[in-house]
């Protein structure tokens, strides 16, 4: 289901593990796979990693090398995002890390409940994700054919055009 909703957001001086531990166990036991695009970092290529989202609902996505506009959506998202932390949630007034943290909590919690989605019909993502859940929304078949496999789907389309 495409909700554009926020799960959750971890602030830090670097990316880590931990970070990753915390999405899966946020997102434990939720029933539909959740994708988590990424960039091709080393924590994301990392063996640690991808033996925590194993046996997860989290299916990997992953961003071309040196390639941004592979996922321009979520970039212009981040971009909004941004925006929107420093034209109406002041981000840049925050001195104190707790500060920063506390600008994060209010802007999810607007992002999700109050700002609405052009992408979900002007809703905002936590009410549409309700009327879904209540069967008020027609429900997608996006992940049951899709075949999961070790080499990327760019690679799979080079090889079948140099047949």
């Amino acid at each position: 289901m495409k909700k554009r909703i926020i799960n959750g957001v971890k602030n830090g001086q670097s990316l880590c593990e931990y970070k990753v531990a915390h999405i899966v166990e946020m997102l434990r036991g939720k029933k539909e796979p959740t994708i988590i695009h990424t960039d091709q970092g080393s924590v994301y290529s990392s063996k640690a990693y991808n033996e925590l989202i194993q046996d997860s609902n989290l299916v990997r996505s992953m961003a071309q090398a040196g390639k941004p506009t592979d996922n321009p959506v979520n970039e212009a998202l981040n971009g909004w995002i941004k925006e929107e932390l420093f034209i109406d949630f002041r981000l840049e007034e925050c001195r104190t890390r707790d500060a920063v943290k506390d600008v994060l909590c209010r802007y999810v919690d607007f992002y999700n409940r109050q700002r609405p989605c052009f992408a979900i019909g002007y809703d905002t993502p936590d009410n549409y994700c309700k009327r879904f859940y209540r069967g008020e929304l027609e429900k997608k078949d996006t992940f049951s054919k899709r075949i999961l496999t070790e080499e990327p789907k760019f690679v799979q389309k080079r090889k079948d055009t140099e047949k």
